[in-house]
């Protein structure tokens, strides 16, 4: 006995009518016809006795008809199943930090994903050291890094945004009308920054050392949110990408000197060979040349 011909008959009791399971499964009706036959054959017995319109189950019918139905609803959930579980088998593990995944997510949920259906992806959220130290030890495949400088010898990237991080404050602070802000400006300003795994926390912490200063660190997170509110309620002052502005309103942004200019890149371990579904998200996320 085949599946197939199993959901034949089974649609042929549910329509009480071949040609009606027909058209409903898009065949013949000699296919549903044949089916049946096919199965009577192979079984002994006649399953259904044939009349002017339409026909009647035999009590051997019926009782494959009450039989069909589990078997089909349980074969339906088996191929449902693996089908989850071949997807699931080879996902493709993306890493991205929070503020970059403010506006990158959207894209790849939103654009990439709808265009690639056969992807299945999985996405996490960290700071860019242990992102790299995700794609070294193959927790992850890919990640969006920002980085203010070259990436370490051991990864391949592709550009796919440049930002500038401002820093960030309540507008009726008295540096908050200012264009520009130098280090020296912000040593008795209470900061919240991203925790240390963020390569923007060693940026800012190596350029108030250079000043020969130490940050007034009231707090430090992972979380964009928690940055977000302390600055706009006027507890501490921070550092966001330009990227995330129109996300973040009722913040002063005011640029740095020297500028803190950041790059977002797509990143893989240099020895890893890219696979068709890691080099379809480089392609759509890859800047114009």
């Amino acid at each position: 006995m085949k599946l197939q011909q199993l959901r034949y008959f089974y649609a042929a009791c549910e329509h009480n009518h071949i040609s009606s399971a027909a058209q409903a499964l898009h065949v013949s009706q000699p296919s549903v016809s044949m089916a049946i036959r096919d199965l009577e054959s192979e079984f002994g017995v006649k399953l259904i006795q044939r009349r002017y319109q339409g026909f009647a189950l035999t009590d051997e019918g019926r009782s494959l008809y009450h039989m069909a139905e589990g078997i089909l609803r349980h074969a339906d959930q088996v191929e449902q199943r693996m089908a989850d579980l071949a997807r699931r088998q080879t996902p493709l593990r993306i890493g991205v930090p929070p503020m970059a995944g403010a506006t990158i997510l959207p894209r790849v949920y939103g654009q990439f994903l709808p265009r690639h259906p056969d992807i299945f992806l999985t996405t996490s959220e960290t700071g860019t050291k242990m992102l790299l130290h995700g794609l070294l030890d193959n927790t992850l495949d890919m990640a969006f890094v920002t980085h203010y400088g070259p990436l370490p010898p051991a990864f391949k990237s592709v550009p796919v945004s440049y930002t500038e991080t401002a820093w960030c404050v309540a507008p009726g602070h008295p540096l908050a009308g200012l264009k520009q802000v130098r280090i020296e400006q912000l040593k008795d300003e209470p900061l919240v920054l991203f925790q240390s795994s963020f390569n923007l926390y060693e940026l800012v912490d190596r350029r108030f050392r250079q000043a020969g200063l130490v940050p007034n660190v009231l707090h430090q997170s992972g979380q964009l949110s928690t940055v977000y509110g302390l600055i706009r309620d006027g507890i501490a002052s921070g550092f966001l990408m330009r990227s995330v502005e129109p996300l973040f309103p009722g913040l002063a942004w005011v640029s740095m000197d020297p500028p803190f200019s950041a790059t977002i890149s797509l990143v893989w371990e240099r020895h890893r060979a890219p696979t068709r579904h890691m080099t379809q998200l480089i392609d759509s996320f890859r800047l114009s040349e």
